[in-house]
């Protein structure tokens, strides 16, 4: 039979317990979470965690602002759909274009990308200018920004391109002659014939050195859901403290962008600068700190 003293006692602790868990319920709860799109392209983005080391970026920005980062992952045309129209609240991680600026808004940049053509190491291959790839034939992969030097050259019809849905069978077709040049980010490339290919595959091809485009990986939220605008001012933050702290820096591996940057690449990097959300305002020339200087003029 229990005394009275005890009966208190144990119903003070229980008491006690009951009221830490809803503490710990409610705080738990309470976090705010961003559900993000993303998808495999090594070593920036990855299904298998830390999901690469862009993603690993964009989590810890998050986590300093009190937010959680829930990943989905898909095929990349699907993946930018789901976010542009609004079932994920944004997607990991693409450069700047006009028209991805009118459906997202745009984070302060990530990490820089440098896009080379990759082709087949028995065919001597060598260009300055777009007008050198006259009469080759170049594989894309859907809904990639190639920048300058591949728009030029497909309006002035000077190469045939052919576009497909993922950048390993944009190599297959490398390897089998279907097509003449594969322009990729350097990093990804070398990655992939690593990773997917065997090595007598991968000795068949190589790249040429000159850049094709340069651009930045930037995280992207749709402006068609509400408190986007917020969430875009608290990455901002987060991401500038990450590279105040060095984190940017140590997680990304060391490649340089090279330069200069070509012109048109200089103006899509202003054009995002004005497109970039800082405050739950339009961003405006003044606010160009959060811009990576290796983007200033």
């Amino acid at each position: 039979m229990f005394r009275p003293d005890l009966r208190s006692h144990v119903s003070q602790n229980l008491c006690g317990t009951v009221a830490l868990l809803i503490l710990l319920w409610s705080t738990t709860s309470s976090a705010e979470t961003v559900r993000l799109t993303n998808g495999n392209w090594l070593p920036y983005l990855s299904e298998q965690p830390p999901h690469g080391f862009v993603s690993d970026i964009i989590r810890r920005a998050f986590a300093l602002e009190g937010i959680d980062v829930e990943w989905g992952f898909f095929p990349w045309s699907r993946s930018y759909r789901l976010a542009r129209d609004g079932h994920w609240d944004g997607t990991a991680a693409w450069s700047c274009s006009p028209d991805r600026a009118a459906s997202f808004y745009y984070s302060a940049p990530i990490t820089p990308i440098r896009y080379v053509f990759f082709h087949r190491a028995d065919r001597t291959f060598d260009w300055q200018h777009a007008d050198d790839l006259r009469g080759l034939r170049v594989g894309l992969t859907q809904d990639y920004a190639y920048g300058d030097v591949i728009q030029q050259a497909r309006d002035q019809g000077w190469i045939e391109t052919d576009t497909t849905t993922s950048d390993a069978l944009n190599f297959r077709k490398l390897l089998a002659g279907r097509i003449d040049l594969f322009p990729i980010d350097v990093r990804v490339g070398l990655q992939m014939l690593k990773n997917e290919f065997t090595p007598e595959e991968a000795r068949q091809i190589t790249y040429h050195p000159r850049m094709v485009h340069a651009a930045y990986l930037h995280l992207l939220l749709t402006r068609s859901l509400p408190g986007n605008r917020g969430r875009m001012a608290a990455f901002n933050d987060g991401l500038r403290q990450l590279r105040a702290n060095g984190i940017v820096s140590q997680l990304q591996p060391v490649q340089p962008l090279p330069r200069p940057l070509n012109q048109k690449t200089a103006e899509i990097a202003r054009h995002c600068r004005f497109n970039i959300q800082t405050a739950g305002q339009p961003a405006t020339p003044e606010r160009h700190d959060i811009v990576d200087p290796e983007f200033q003029n």
